[in-house]
C-alpha cells in the first residue's frame, strides 16, 4: 500500500513538472502555443460555416440536371465531383461514378456551365469547397 501511494505522488509530481515546464516554454518562445486560425488558400474544405450557394433558390442537382441535354442518353445514377473556388467558379469537375459513354460528358458539360456561386466562407473569408452531387436520371 505504501508503494501505491508513493507512485501516485511520483506521477503527480511528474505531471506538475511537465505542466510547469510547458508554461515556461510558452513564456520563453512567444508563439509556441498560439494557434492562428486562418483558412489556407490551397486547402479545399468539405463543409464550411457558410456553404457556397447558386444565385436564386435552385438546388445544385436540379441545375445540373436541367443543363443535361435530353438526347444525351443519361439513365441511372451519376455521381459528379467538383470544387467551388473562393471566387465562386467551378473547377476540377469529374464523374466519380456513372454509366460510360456520352452521359458522363453531358454531365460534366452541365457542371462547367453552372453560373458563378456565392463563395463558401470560413471565418469570414472565401474558401474552396468540394461537392459530390448524386444525380438520378
Amino acid at each position: 500500500m505504501a508503494f501505491l501511494s508513493s507512485s501516485r505522488r511520483l506521477v503527480l509530481a511528474a505531471s506538475v513538472f511537465l505542466v510547469d515546464t510547458g508554461a515556461t516554454a510558452a513564456q520563453t518562445m512567444p508563439n509556441a502555443y498560439q494557434v492562428v486560425h486562418t483558412p489556407d488558400s490551397a486547402k479545399v474544405y468539405f463543409y464550411v460555416e457558410q456553404m457556397p450557394q447558386l444565385p436564386g433558390k435552385a438546388s445544385i442537382a436540379a441545375s445540373i440536371q436541367q443543363g443535361v441535354a435530353p438526347g444525351s442518353g443519361c439513365g441511372g445514377k451519376v455521381f459528379v465531383y467538383f470544387v467551388v473556388g473562393p471566387s465562386g467558379t467551378v473547377k476540377d469537375a469529374k464523374v466519380v461514378k456513372g454509366p460510360d459513354g456520352g452521359c458522363n460528358a453531358a454531365v460534366l458539360a452541365a457542371v462547367r456551365k453552372l453560373p458563378r456561386f456565392r463563395a463558401g466562407r470560413q471565418n469570414g473569408q472565401a474558401v474552396a469547397v468540394s461537392y459530390t452531387v448524386p444525380l438520378t436520371f
